[in-house]
């Protein structure tokens, strides 16, 4: 009587553990299920997220290619003017060195710098019709001596060295008064070394920079 009080008692815990097992086997597949969807999720998302940043490398490969064009159709076109044309910051610039267009301290533009500006106007008409242009005004280092006066510092000098040139291409050359402004820099964003003197007459410059149509 007891074998038989024995082997039920067995039998019963056998079934018990079995169940206990079952669901804790169960609950286990229920979440590896959760976990494996999540992670299809992210997976998802990291493709998703590849594809974007594959179109917007092909786009931005497009545009530097196209920046690059430009910039070297410019050049050709400007070859003996003493023009030099670069990329900056995501856009063509046309820099003028400061020798062609002004005397020392003045905001004058010389006669003899109005053939390459309207070499320039005739350019920003065809090449870059429509699109936007800042004209920057850069100066070096050096205080300002001969017109104190007249321009507090080289920001005032920068910025009136610009103006002059905007008048031009506005007045003279059928330049769009919408399409163009102003800005002056003074000694603040230098391309050349200001402690040599080839260095200061490269940062004597006025830039003409082709912005994107809506960029400004």
């Amino acid at each position: 009587m007891f074998e038989s009080y024995g082997m039920v008692r067995g039998i019963c815990l056998l079934g018990v553990m079995g169940i206990l097992v079952a669901g804790t086997g169960c609950a286990e597949l229920k979440k590896l299920r959760q976990e494996n969807q999540q992670l299809n999720e992210q997976l998802s998302g990291l493709q998703q997220e590849n594809v974007d940043l594959q179109s917007r490398a092909t786009q931005y490969e497009s545009e530097i290619n196209r920046l690059e064009n430009s910039r070297r159709e410019l050049e050709e076109k400007l070859r003996g003017t003493g023009a030099t044309v670069r990329i900056k910051n995501g856009a063509v610039a046309v820099s003028l060195p400061g020798s062609i267009l002004f005397d020392s301290g003045q905001a004058t533009l010389r006669p003899q710098s109005k053939a390459t500006l309207k070499k320039i106007a005739s350019l920003l008409k065809t090449s870059a019709a429509g699109e936007p242009v800042r004209i920057e005004g850069h100066t070096d280092n050096d205080p300002i001596q001969k017109q104190k006066n007249k321009y507090k510092s080289n920001w005032e000098l920068s910025a009136a060295r610009a103006a002059a040139v905007l008048h031009y291409m506005v007045d003279e050359c059928g330049i769009s008064p919408t399409r163009v402004y102003v800005a002056g820099f003074g000694q603040y964003q230098p391309v050349g070394s200001n402690k040599t003197k080839d260095g200061k007459a490269k940062n004597r410059r006025v830039e003409f920079v082709i912005l994107p149509k809506g960029g400004g």
